[in-house]
């Protein structure tokens, strides 16, 4: 993956002056995981936390800007997500040279305390139900949110789903799971995709994963939602995959993802009022494909 290839190598000094030089933060800096970009955990001598994101150098200064705007647009509506910070001078997204002489956006926001979805063993009833509610607010909100960035050509959009896992089946050796996933895409391709331009489209997160969504709480029954981070995902897409690739993520690797997703779709369900019955009616089809 070309993106991969051009991700960004501040070591920790680079990231406490960064800090320091364009927010006027003095603070200490620990890495953070990012799959294409790299992330710094900021703490201040007061204990504030923040969180210093420096964009992969292929990324587009307006995709970029489409989710400054989405974050501004949430922090009105939810509780769950991110805000933007600017710098010293004004900006929400400097610019600055690296090591290797590439020129990186650097954006710097609120950091969420809370431990990610994938971390946490034991996924009680009402986590999944309060999944299923977070995400449906976070749509709500988005659906009176655009931006002409992110209606994009895009690898991970679910209405390019079927080009993809054709252009990748061929690379599955194991012949029974080749076999499985070429007669889903046959039956989507027949049931499913003459119905997508049906449904219902809209500005989404698009990335709800494990790692994404953050818990907090107890393990006493009191677990819930705290967080939603990474907004590098963001299309203008199918509104049901959010909540489709949430439940995916809330299955993953369970030995019976039954009651899981059971538990999550009564309470995806209830908290799918805003959807068409049309999307509704394939939203099983969506877990399955992140899943």
């Amino acid at each position: 993956m070309l993106l991969l290839e051009h991700t960004p190598r501040f070591d920790l000094a680079d990231a406490t002056l960064l800090a320091e030089k364009l927010y006027g933060l003095r603070a200490t800096a620990l890495p953070l995981p990012s799959e294409r970009d790299q992330n710094f955990l900021l703490e201040t001598e007061s204990k504030e936390r923040f969180v210093l994101k420096i964009a992969n150098e292929l990324e587009d200064r307006l995709l970029l800007e489409a989710q400054n705007e989405a974050l501004a647009h949430l922090a009105h509506n939810v509780s769950i997500c991110p805000r933007l910070l600017a710098t010293i001078a004004g900006k929400e997204l400097a610019e600055v040279t690296s090591p290797s002489g590439a020129y990186n956006f650097v954006r710097l926001v609120t950091y969420l305390p809370g431990t990610p979805l994938a971390k946490i063993e034991s996924h009680s009833p009402g986590l999944l139900r309060d999944l299923g509610r977070r995400i449906a607010q976070v749509d709500r909100a988005l659906s009176s949110f655009d931006h002409p960035a992110i209606h994009r050509d895009f690898h991970w959009d679910m209405m390019k789903c079927l080009r993809v896992v054709r252009d990748c089946a061929p690379l599955i050796e194991d012949r029974e799971l080749h076999s499985l996933v070429e007669k889903l895409a046959a039956r989507f391709e027949r049931d499913v995709l003459p119905r997508l331009p049906t449904l219902r489209l809209s500005a989404i997160h698009n990335d709800a994963n494990d790692y994404n969504v953050l818990v907090g709480g107890d393990d006493n029954g009191n677990q819930r939602v705290v967080g939603l981070i990474d907004f590098g995902d963001m299309v203008y897409g199918l509104t049901i995959v959010d909540l489709a690739v949430a439940i995916a993520y809330a299955i993953l690797d369970k030995s019976d993802p039954s009651p899981q997703r059971r538990m999550s779709l009564r309470a995806t369900r209830r908290n799918m009022r805003s959807l068409r019955r049309k999307s509704q009616s394939y939203f099983g089809w969506s877990v399955c494909g992140f899943a």
